[in-house]
């Protein structure tokens, strides 16, 4: 397991997912060191070390060993003296000796000089305090003030949060307030070196938003010692603090760290993951690294799988990406699958299919014995073709056996026909005997279904 990775929060924020849609890997080796700073600090220690004479004390030649040592008084720097530093720091040009200065400031942090430290940085980096510039390094000093004094770090940023206005500065941007991921990345570092104590911190939170993104942090921070205790955070979340798309997101950020250790170990473990949502997310990501150079591989690996509920989403995904190059294709892998997998499948070859051929997809799903994938695909065709004819949609919305599927079709396809034609929606309205509360959710502005996770309203039964 490798010992040194906390993914800060702009991973998280680079994706926008379950409404808050997030993670984002980068591909190139810059953006691998901006969007992880805890590897760059590993980087950055092991540089240092070169220049380490005997006993592990800096050698006299190098320049960051003769920036060090203007500001060490006994082994230690003062707060003054530590707000000197940083801003010498943030005058220097030159990015790799830029680094080693910082990492051999992070390893004198302390309680007492921590606060400079932080303030010092965000009023030199670039740009100013409301600036972007050093926005990494912010955040690699306040995981490493978390790990070193968690909440004192945690209330110390609130307040300075708090001074900016809360929205203030760059407030909104992966966080609550204007210190968000800042305060993020200090729980982070609180939670490698003390979980409990971090826990604890997040269980008193009250603000759904600020809860979110906290349990994410804790994760980062849990899994540089390892999955086990990560995964037992996230199976002990409550129901609604993490429960469907949320758990979804901590599994895929607990996932990449197994990836890490190689696919085929990866794949193995998601196979043994006992909770149904969780084993869900392990899938999902398996499968998404996977279909990065492979899609046969990913196929086959969904097949391999198919049996389970929890490979669903993996087979939506993977469907949802090859059906808009061939449909067709797609639909003949669905069925070496069973069961709601196969009924994902099915939906996302129909709704690309039905673009470039309604005729061709209204011959196929007519030929189609009942079942879920029936289902599935109807209710997609029902809902790309309603717009052009809202009367056959509907008809065909009347055939589908799962009574909940079949409601909720028949709202989305009577949403759009009432849009477009009020009059002929109201007959079907008023034919249809539906109760009150659906027919708000047609004729109602803001009253659609419930959110889902793939972009689209919504549904009940063989969703």
């Amino acid at each position: 397991m490798k010992n040194s990775t906390i993914i800060p929060l702009v991973t998280l924020t680079a994706a926008a997912a379950f409404g808050l849609g997030w993670v984002a890997r980068p591909d190139s080796a810059d953006s691998d060191q901006a969007a992880n700073p805890d590897d760059a600090n590993t980087r950055q220690r092991v540089i240092s070390s070169d220049n380490r004479g005997p006993g592990g004390s800096a050698s006299s030649g190098s320049a960051e060993s003769r920036f060090l040592s203007k500001y060490l008084q006994v082994g230690e720097i003062s707060p003054q003296d530590m707000a000197s530093a940083i801003k010498e720091l943030s005058e220097t040009n030159d990015p790799l000796l830029r680094q080693k200065m910082l990492a051999l400031l992070l390893e004198k942090l302390t309680p007492e000089n921590a606060k400079d430290a932080f303030l010092a940085l965000q009023k030199n980096r670039r740009g100013g305090p409301m600036g972007r510039g050093g926005e990494d390094e912010l955040r690699l000093l306040a995981n490493a003030w978390g790990r070193i004094d968690g909440a004192g770090a945690i209330a110390a940023l609130k307040e300075m949060s708090d001074a900016m206005g809360g929205e203030g500065g760059r407030g909104g941007r992966g966080g609550p307030g204007g210190l968000g991921r800042e305060m993020i990345s200090a729980l982070s570092g609180w939670a490698t070196s003390d979980s409990g104590a971090a826990i604890a911190h997040f269980e008193g939170l009250e603000d759904g938003m600020e809860k979110r993104f906290g349990a994410a942090g804790i994760i980062q921070g849990m899994l540089v010692n390892g999955v086990d205790d990560a995964m037992g955070f996230v199976q002990s979340l409550p129901e609604g603090e993490g429960d469907g798309r949320e758990k979804g997101y901590y599994m895929s950020m607990i996932t990449s760290e197994m990836i890490e250790q190689g696919l085929d170990t990866a794949q193995s473990w998601a196979s043994t993951v006992t909770d149904p949502k969780l084993r869900s997310g392990a899938f999902t990501e398996v499968t998404r690294e996977l279909m990065r150079d492979d899609r046969e591989a990913a196929a086959e690996y969904i097949v391999k799988n198919g049996e389970d509920e929890a490979i669903a989403t993996a087979a939506n995904r993977l469907a949802d990406s090859w059906a808009r190059e061939d449909p067709e294709a797609v639909l003949k892998w669905a069925d070496n699958l069973s069961g709601k997998a196969k009924a994902e499948a099915y939906e996302e070859a129909v709704e690309s299919w039905v673009r470039e051929s309604p005729e061709e997809v209204a011959e196929f799903i007519g030929d189609l014995d009942p079942s879920p994938e029936r289902d599935s695909a109807v209710g997609a065709f029902a809902e790309r073709v309603a717009n052009d004819d809202p009367v056959a949609a509907m008809e065909w919305a009347d055939t589908i056996s799962n009574a909940d599927l079949k409601l909720e079709t028949q709202i989305d396809v009577a949403r759009d026909w009432y849009r477009d034609d009020k009059t002929a929606a109201n007959e079907w309205i008023a034919a249809a005997n539906l109760p009150e509360e659906t027919v708000k959710r047609i004729t109602e502005p803001g009253r659609g279904g419930g959110f889902d996770f793939r972009g689209r309203g919504g549904r009940g039964g063989g969703r």
